[in-house]
């Protein structure tokens, strides 16, 4: 029976990545409860993202089956730091679609292609590989050691790229396209080689660099459509001259993120003495010190930048206090707070005495059904990342 294939389900590290997927399988849920869906893990089989969604998002939709990641086994990674997960660190490639490619080109131009400096004419040739031919030997191999990924595939009666950033290239310069940005956009490759019709759906683009650009413009012509989360994503397509079959706005899936954990929400809102009286939730964004390819602006705000940010945040947290006489909740989107970007130490430790005293920092990463708890019963939620505020939105809760 075919299905509708969706890649990929995002990280485990974001109760807005987390989100994404949950929405759309609520999306489709609704519209259309009868399709069957095969959702795709961004992850290989060892990472826990792929075992959490496949006991997870069943409850969002019966119809749903969340499959391990296929790609990163058959294409081998970049000289570079910061692998997408543990589980993708020390993978062997297997199968004989990369050394077919290596053969083909030879490392040298490999590499020359990835770092942007392989001439025109070379990196169109490599492109039209990895459009055509590369491609279809990468699912020869699926189907000799990963049939039900191949399955996928060849049952897909249409593949969709679910919302995210992941499709960019070449941010502040991390150029990881072998170990990150060609094995995400291969769903999308091969459903091209493969005739799969194909949509990218609710995507931000900020960045698309040499020769990245030259292969999507054949990727992006033949989708059924490109959409983008924002206006600017939209701006910036443009202004690189891409063509579209249908191109427009679709907003973030996570808009349609409507489960909520009450009882958790009760319980922990009791416990913090934050039930019965107007509290604000808080949620910072605090730029990783280094460059990172899943960190947009990763190594480019300075400390003196992110100092500046939250003193004025403070100001306007202890403002919120002493205007309402309520409480704060300073909570998280994503892991990151909670570890090398702190927010306890780059806020809570800088409010007056006085603040400390009404502000509870969560100190442990909550999943997106108990923050949604949280979110419906604040008087305020005040966000820098904006996944949060979606999920406000679309629950009618203040932002």
């Amino acid at each position: 029976m075919k299905h509708l294939l969706v890649t990929y389900a995002w990280s485990i590290n974001n109760i807005g990545d987390m989100g994404i997927q949950a929405g759309l399988m609520t999306l489709l849920q609704q519209v259309c409860p009868e399709v069957p869906v095969k959702l795709m893990s961004f992850l290989p089989r060892e990472d826990n993202a792929w075992t959490y969604y496949r006991d997870a998002l069943p409850q969002y939709n019966p119809q749903c089956q969340v499959l391990p990641m296929p790609f990163f086994a058959f294409i081998a990674g970049d000289p570079l730091p910061d692998a997408a997960s543990e589980a993708t660190r020390n993978l062997q490639v297997a199968g004989r679609a990369w050394n077919n490619l290596v053969q083909r080109h030879s490392r040298v131009r490999l590499e020359q292609f990835r770092n942007g400096t392989l001439p025109a004419r070379q990196a169109e040739a490599i492109c039209e590989d990895l459009l055509d031919r590369f491609p279809l030997e990468v699912f020869a191999d699926m189907q000799n050691l990963m049939p039900e990924a191949a399955e996928a595939f060849s049952q897909a009666a249409f593949v969709y790229y679910n919302s995210g950033t992941t499709l960019n290239f070449g941010r502040l310069g991390v150029r990881r396209l072998f170990g990150y940005t060609l094995p995400l956009a291969m769903s999308l490759l091969l459903a091209r080689a493969l005739k799969i019709p194909y949509g990218i759906g609710s995507q931000s683009f900020d960045q698309i660099e040499w020769p990245v650009e030259l292969l999507y413009r054949k990727m992006f012509r033949d989708a059924e459509f490109v959409y983008c989360r924002d206006t600017d994503s939209m701006d910036y397509l443009r202004q690189k001259k891409f063509e579209f079959r249908k191109f427009a706005f679709r907003p973030d899936t996570t808009v349609n993120f409507h489960r909520s954990d009450d009882a958790w929400a009760e319980e922990y809102l009791q416990s913090q003495g934050l039930a019965g009286q107007p509290f604000l939730t808080l949620i910072l964004r605090i730029s990783s010190p280094k460059a990172k390819y899943h960190d947009p602006t990763g190594g480019a705000v300075s400390a003196e930048r992110c100092a500046a940010q939250m003193q004025r945040i403070k100001v306007f947290l202890e403002q919120w206090l002493a205007d309402t006489g309520g409480k704060v909740l300073l909570a998280h989107e994503t892991r990151d707070t909670l570890g090398e970007n702190n927010a306890r130490a780059f806020l809570y430790d800088i409010l007056s005495e006085e603040a400390k005293q009404k502000t509870v920092y969560l100190d442990f990463f909550w999943q997106p059904e108990q923050a949604l708890g949280v979110f419906k019963r604040t008087a305020l939620l005040a966000s820098m990342e904006i996944h949060s505020l979606i999920m406000g939105i679309g629950n009618g809760i203040p932002v």
